[in-house]
């Protein structure tokens, strides 16, 4: 048995040692938590600054659309609108492998109705390749037969490159969906052939790029002063050299009537296409008449040429021309004029003005006439639909162009735009 005094000299030495102990596991515990807390952020300098971590470079994957094809698209339960894209990997990186989510937006006009579609994929995808999606609305319509009661839809692509938030969502392509019935393999083989519209973009600069440092405006010391000899030509001037004025940009019709390579009448199907790319739309069905609509980078000017027969040559054209293209009426009668190139020696006269009293309405129409071609221009008559354009019809055909172009207008899905001023006289 230990005696009393070796009990408390025991108890001492343990009371001496605890202090020690206690310094030494808070110190540990202090070491501990400064080491957790500095885990996350080198993990995450690891994962910005490794060369396979896929996180960092998805921040700057970026898809570029090439061409958009709009339609509504037919199946067993009605009319569905549709998008189709042809979109390209302009970003740095490959993105093979990774999920790219693709969400078209199809907004009704009318009535504020929103109907979403969705497509992801996440196969082969390089820099620089090119790949088509189609988008289609879920839900379906009931078409009229009148195009101008078809439904307004406006339709808004978005896509997300692998797992990003919402502020990396990218807009790709916002357009009305064409007055234009199509099977989805018709429509994506017209954008395979390149029958869509074009898309120039402009890549927008990367987000996280390190903000450029200004540059040091460094000044020279003020020179002192040196007697010259004066100019032997007196109080004149001297020549400045010319300054180069920067270049106009032209936008809607008056990019169309800078055009220097524009077809007319009696040109080849072949000179249109030249000038105005491949037609939107054809129909031959009828021996007698082909026809084909070409959309020119006008923001919205369509032309539309018919040829008798199967020959190939413009004799009908037709001009639809939005309100809000013109600014004023002479750049219609010029246009005109451009489509009559033909005949350059003799321009055409007119327009002779004059006034129908429809059933429908006023409509106020403009005649012309030129050497071995007649015509007309109506102007708009309302403001939705076909009577919100401007109308130049120009034939070289014999035949009464208003009864002729009437006939073809019921036969003729895309000649509905003359449906408002069929049967109109325009002879006097």
């Amino acid at each position: 048995m230990l005696s009393v005094r070796e009990h408390q000299s025991m108890f001492s030495q343990r009371q001496h040692k605890n202090p020690l102990k206690r310094s030494i596991a808070l110190s540990l515990c202090v070491v501990t938590s400064f080491f957790a807390s500095l885990a996350p952020e080198g993990q995450k300098a690891l994962s910005y600054g490794g060369t396979d971590d896929s996180y960092g470079d998805q921040r700057v994957a970026r898809l570029s659309p090439q061409s958009v094809l709009t339609w509504w698209s037919h199946d067993a339960t009605g009319y569905h609108p549709a998008v189709g894209l042809l979109i390209e990997n302009s970003s740095s990186r490959d993105l093979s492998g990774i999920l790219i989510r693709f969400q078209g937006r199809f907004l009704d006009l009318r009535n504020g109705y929103t109907q979403v579609a969705r497509d992801e994929w996440d196969g082969e995808f390089h820099r620089n390749q090119q790949k088509f999606i189609k988008l289609r609305g879920p839900t379906p319509y009931e078409l009229p037969i009148d195009k101008d009661q078809w439904p307004r839809i406006e339709c808004k692509v978005m896509c997300r490159v692998g797992t990003v938030n919402d502020e990396s969502t990218q807009d790709l392509v916002v357009s009305r969906i064409d007055r234009i019935t199509m099977t989805d393999e018709e429509a994506m083989e017209k954008l395979r052939q390149d029958q869509g519209r074009r898309i120039i973009t402009r890549q927008p600069s990367v987000q996280n790029d390190p903000p450029r440092r200004a540059k040091e405006i460094r000044r020279e010391p003020v020179k002192p002063l040196v007697a010259t000899a004066g100019s032997l030509n007196g109080d004149k001037p001297a020549d400045r050299p010319a300054v180069a004025k920067p270049p106009v940009t032209r936008t809607g019709l008056s990019r169309l009537l800078a055009q220097s390579n524009i077809a007319g009448i009696g040109d080849d199907f072949f000179a249109f296409e030249q000038a105005f790319k491949r037609p939107r739309e054809t129909d031959a069905k009828d021996a007698a008449f082909t026809w084909a609509k070409f959309v020119p980078d006008a923001d919205g000017v369509e032309i539309i040429v018919g040829s008798k027969g199967r020959t190939g040559k413009a004799d009908i054209i037709l001009a639809v021309i939005p309100q809000f293209l013109v600014s004023q009426e002479s750049q219609v009668v010029s246009l005109a004029q451009l489509l009559y190139k033909k005949h350059k020696t003799d321009r055409l006269k007119g327009p002779a003005y004059s006034v129908r009293y429809l059933p429908s309405g006023r409509v106020q129409v403009g005649g012309l006439s030129g050497a071995g071609c007649k015509g007309a221009i109506f102007f708009p008559r309302g403001q939705v639909g076909n009577e919100n354009n401007y109308l130049i019809q120009l034939s070289r055909l014999p035949e009464d162009l208003d009864n002729l172009l009437s006939a073809q207008a019921r036969r003729v899905p895309m000649l509905s735009v003359y449906s408002p001023f069929a049967g109109i006289d325009t002879s006097n």
